[in-house]
């Protein structure tokens, strides 16, 4: 059954040609399960010839198990001891079989961005208005459609421990969890320890997570260029340059303090106000926190990125199936 929906998905993803006849190579080879012939001129090819299961040792059935697995544990994921122990390999091969699915898994972060986009153009026709007056409800206008929320989160953030015992001076805010100190980044080598995640979140059950160094503007506005610029989107109040270039951007003050202006005494609204909140884009965070410190304990920035397109495309398949995005992406 693996073996075949290992076929299956390599031959939709990398479909291969014969270079004489230019025709879809499609005729097994009998004993050789990563070989396929042309039916005219018998010309042998490679199935998994510059694919993520390129030049790997493992029978192909193991990297469709590990998928499905990986599938039908989401929003909890699979680490390499447990592939070792499902699969019965070594460490070293289990890593590695993790790296190629999520090098697999990382090619459909540009179809999850189509479909958003256009599913966002569905819900929202060029030229829908929010109401101007922040006073006025838009729960009836943004409920049950693909609107979007955004937010940030750091992930395996440094302890002061971690820090040397020192304080955080340089970096404030958020940012401050994921760097050293200078002098303490210099005697370990090393000055980013965690990881700053970026959350676009659809409510259609689709997302994208990007790891980034900061929350300036130059860094998170590239991130959303692929979305419609009509589009409504709600966030906390770390944005406040969005409304510049989406007039259907609005924020929620979580700072917000209560009307009879008591000190120190929160507001009931700092969460959700005029049905603008961004408990979307938390719930993903919460998810993906949960997920991966349960599972990973904890991975190095520079490999980051990975790990959040890997759990993107999962989350993914379960919303809207893995055919949908090899058809959109096949399109692209």
């Amino acid at each position: 059954f693996y073996t075949n929906l290992t076929n299956t998905i390599l031959n939709q993803m990398y479909q291969k040609y014969c270079p004489k006849c230019k025709t879809p190579l499609t005729v097994p080879v009998f004993n050789r399960e990563k070989s396929i012939r042309c039916k005219s001129c018998h010309y042998i090819g490679s199935k998994t010839n510059h694919t993520p299961l390129q030049n790997s040792k493992l029978p192909i059935w193991t990297f469709s198990y590990i998928l499905r697995e990986s599938v039908d544990y989401f929003p909890q994921v699979i680490n390499a001891k447990t592939i070792q122990r499902k699969l019965g390999i070594a460490y070293n091969s289990s890593l590695l079989l993790k790296r190629r699915l999520q090098l697999f898994l990382k090619e459909f972060i540009e179809p999850i961005k189509i479909i958003m986009a256009e599913q966002a153009e569905e819900s929202f026709p060029k030229g829908f208005r929010l109401p101007d007056t922040k006073t006025t409800d838009i729960s009836d206008k943004i409920k049950g459609k693909a609107y979007i929320a955004s937010d940030t989160v750091a992930l395996f953030s440094a302890s002061q421990r971690a820090n040397g015992h020192r304080k955080r001076f340089r970096h404030t805010g958020q940012t401050a969890s994921i760097y050293l100190s200078d002098l303490v980044a210099k005697e370990k080598g090393k000055y980013q320890i965690g990881t700053l995640i970026h959350t676009t979140a659809q409510n259609n059950g689709l997302v994208i997570l990007d790891s980034v160094p900061n929350q300036k503007q130059e860094t998170i506005q590239p991130l959303m260029d692929f979305l419609p610029t009509h589009v409504p989107m709600l966030t906390d109040e770390g944005y406040p340059w969005l409304s510049r270039y989406n007039f259907n951007h609005r924020a929620v003050n979580h700072s917000k303090r209560a009307k009879n202006g008591k000190r120190y005494v929160w507001g009931k609204d700092r969460w959700s106000c005029n049905g603008v909140h961004n408990q979307l884009a938390e719930g993903v965070q919460s998810a993906v926190k949960n997920s991966f410190k349960s599972g990973y304990k904890y991975f190095q920035p520079k490999f980051s990125q990975l790990y959040l397109d890997e759990w993107c495309s999962l989350k993914a398949i379960k919303a809207v199936g893995i055919d949908r995005l090899i058809q959109v992406r096949r399109k692209k």
